[in-house]
């Protein structure tokens, strides 16, 4: 035991239990022990072994990814936090065998494959994107580009936080964790088998001031605050993501499950596929999205009544849930829910207080509204509480009323 404590701080932090992160810190000179901290998280990240934690010291402007491949790491403020990390004006590119050179993530968290998963946890920070991006295009970079092409370089970065894991890996979004102005695609991008989880009293949000725009000739336009690639989401009570410009969720494929609350989101048409999906936007094949019973979507604001949308849910193989105490509340100018050619969505939850919308619209689709589902104190545009359209069906156990007219039936079946 003598000798253990005898040992100098640079041991204790090559051990693999703490890392410590400065903007007064030196990546050259620096151990990454707390009497000499490493300027950078590329370097502290690089360093760490499975399982350290990441103690970040300082406010911090980021000019490099930091990305690691098979080990799980924690990244929380250290004494006086917490601090804020910033995306720099200038950010380097990188490379990787998939995408030849890219503008990456902040952070992003990486497997080998058949190699072990990975895991990031954040707690008591802050990632900034101050709105900022490298490229002009946005839209997805693409894969199987050759050595020396560097097509991808035009192309906006993917997210703060990203993983492409091969195997199971997760970012945990703990207690005081907050990214914010994401300027790229999303604040979050998890494909494959990658897993973004938001635990009670984590934040995605925007600054008030924060507009999206699409970009140049070739974007699709930003996916949304958290997007979804075969990966899956699971935002638990007490988690919030709130005050986005466009999307809060895009999920193309993957599972999501909302538990937290999605307030204040203003709809952007320069997001991808347009208007649809302020707060969850579920698309792609063998997707899937619950609400549960902890669950608050709430102040949408709208920009066109008949295509705005809280939820919008299209895929004849895709699966929407809403669980018993589930609420979407006070949209302005937005459908609360939207399926268009959707066969598997059931509502067990409440849809109030819409103004100049649509509570429900179905559009070639089946929808169960169950026994608990309730649709009721609306204040409805022209087209009634809920809209069949185009030989859709529309199965009541519920109760839809309150309102001043129940159904509205265009070419039902």
């Amino acid at each position: 035991m003598l000798c253990l404590t005898l040992l100098p701080a640079a041991a204790y932090a090559a051990g693999g239990t703490a890392v410590y992160v400065s903007s007064s810190g030196n990546d050259g000179t620096g151990d990454g022990s707390a009497d000499k901290p490493f300027a950078t998280l590329a370097k502290a990240v690089e360093a760490a072994e499975d399982g350290a934690t990441i103690y970040v010291m300082s406010d911090l402007t980021m000019t490099d990814c930091a990305r690691f491949y098979s080990k799980s790491l924690t990244i929380t403020s250290g004494e006086g936090g917490p601090y804020t990390v910033t995306r720099d004006n200038s950010f380097t590119t990188q490379s990787d065998h998939a995408r030849s050179w890219y503008n990456p993530a902040m952070i992003e968290v990486q497997t080998h494959t058949g190699g072990e998963g990975a895991g990031l946890t954040l707690t008591n920070i802050i990632f900034d994107d101050a709105r900022k991006h490298e490229g002009t295009v946005f839209a997805q970079a693409s894969s199987g580009k050759s050595e020396g092409d560097e097509s991808n370089k035009i192309y906006v970065q993917d997210a703060i936080i990203a993983s492409n894991a091969t195997v199971p890996s997760t970012i945990t979004l703990g207690e005081g964790a907050v990214l914010q102005n994401f300027g790229g695609m999303s604040a979050v991008r998890v494909t494959d088998q990658a897993k973004l989880v938001m635990k009670s009293g984590s934040v995605i949000k925007d600054a008030s001031s924060i507009t999206r725009s699409k970009g140049d000739a070739g974007s699709v336009g930003p996916a949304g605050a958290v997007w979804l690639q075969g990966g899956s989401f699971e935002m638990k009570a007490g988690a919030a993501i709130q005050n986005i410009n466009g999307s809060a969720v895009y999920a193309d494929g993957g599972s999501v499950s909302v538990g937290g609350t999605i307030s204040g989101i203003t709809d952007n048409t320069d997001m991808w596929q347009s208007r649809n999906g302020c707060a969850i936007h579920l698309r792609g094949e063998n997707a899937s999205a619950v609400l549960t019973s902890t669950a608050v979507v709430e102040n949408i604001f709208g920009s066109d009544s008949m295509n705005s949308s809280a939820i919008y849910v299209t895929g004849a193989d895709n699966h929407f849930l809403t669980e018993k105490g589930s609420t979407i509340r006070k949209l302005t100018q937005t459908i609360g829910v939207n399926c268009v050619s959707n066969k598997n969505t059931k509502l067990n939850g409440e849809i109030t207080e819409v103004s100049g919308a649509i509570p429900l619209r179905l559009d070639t689709a089946d929808v169960v509204l169950g026994k608990d589902g309730i649709i009721h104190k609306n204040e409805l545009a022209s087209h009634g509480a809920a809209y069949v359209h185009n030989s859709s069906n529309l199965t009541i156990y519920g109760k839809i009323n309150d309102n001043h007219s129940s159904l509205y039936c265009r070419q039902r079946r």
